[in-house]
């Protein structure tokens, strides 16, 4: 009498027996011979030093003292098989529905080839893309992963991966500064039309890097605001005016020459682009795969400046 239980199995056959009341259908669950069944049951008694089952040869049911224990066991077990599961999962095939929340701007101008080429190389995973502005709960909407911009993220349960720094700069389009001159100094913004967003009521304060690293508020009236990038980005390409925008979202402009920047030496106030997802023991495949191929996209097309180890990110 040792207390010490060497074989799942003689609990789950305890289990079964006080569940059926039956040596027998205990037997015929677990695949075994009612002799088998019974050694276990002698086995498990033996090493806790009590009686668990009384047997006659109508019924067999547990005592007081096996009752209480199969309740425990019970938990123990169902625990141990949510793990497995759990464990099992996490080792699979990526399949299921993924729902990802990220901005609007980032999700039509950014994200959009790349959730395309994901989709293509796991088509038993179906893809729902969620863009909003609103930082959405991962429980109450039922969200598997979030892309974020934000110049810090506080600390949660949540795990972050920092996929690119998302600085900022001031564009316009040639025919724009054709037509206006091009600005040689931050005083010169005062005569131009200039596009932002999350201005108020045409009013906006820009907190703008400069050379040597040195920052400055610069307080400027927009001829044009609106909540997300990717409208400023469009009235830059109607020559609309100068619009301040993080580089990420114009790069395929800037590239194609449709959009120029404008007083090189200043940036806007460092951001950065992270992609977070709920913490645990185990992430489920799709969402792994989904991470995995984010980062690897990012960091293969140099928009990251080093790799970065996972943070802790704030709820939402």
């Amino acid at each position: 009498m040792n207390g010490e239980v060497k074989d799942l199995g003689d609990l789950r056959a305890l289990c079964l027996v006080a569940d059926t009341g039956s040596i027998t259908a205990a037997a015929r669950a677990l695949g075994e011979g009612k002799g088998s069944v019974s050694r276990r049951l002698t086995r498990l008694e033996r090493a806790l030093g009590l009686t668990l089952v009384l047997r006659s040869p109508r019924r067999v049911q547990p005592t007081e003292e096996g009752a209480a224990y199969r309740a425990e066991v019970g938990r123990a077990l169902e625990l141990l098989d949510a793990a497995a599961a759990e464990a099992q999962q996490a080792h699979g095939a990526p399949r299921g529905h993924l729902r990802v929340t990220a901005p609007y701007d980032l999700g039509v101008g950014v994200l959009a080839p790349l959730v395309a080429r994901f989709s293509e190389l796991h088509p038993e995973v179906s893809v729902e893309m969620i863009l909003t502005e609103s930082l959405l709960d991962f429980d109450s909407h039922q969200i598997d992963v979030a892309l974020r911009a934000a110049a810090v993220l506080q600390d949660s349960t949540l795990v972050a991966h920092r996929l690119a720094d998302l600085e900022g700069g001031l564009f316009a389009a040639p025919a724009y500064l054709r037509k206006h001159g091009t600005p040689r100094r931050l005083e010169d913004l005062g005569a131009h039309r200039l596009v932002a967003i999350k201005a108020t009521r045409g009013a906006a304060t820009l907190l703008l890097r400069g050379p040597a690293e040195r920052e400055t508020r610069l307080r400027v009236t927009c001829a044009v605001s609106a909540s997300d990038n990717a409208f400023c980005r469009e009235i830059a390409l109607a020559a609309g005016g100068i619009a301040l925008l993080p580089h990420v979202i114009v790069a395929r402009e800037v590239a194609e020459g449709t959009l120029v920047r404008v007083l090189d030496d200043y940036a806007l106030a460092d951001a950065a682009l992270y992609l977070v997802h709920p913490g645990g023991r185990v992430v489920t495949p799709k969402v792994r795969a989904f991470r995995d191929f984010v980062v690897a996209a990012w960091a293969t097309q140099g928009k990251r400046r080093g790799p970065r180890g996972p943070a802790r990110a704030r709820r939402g």
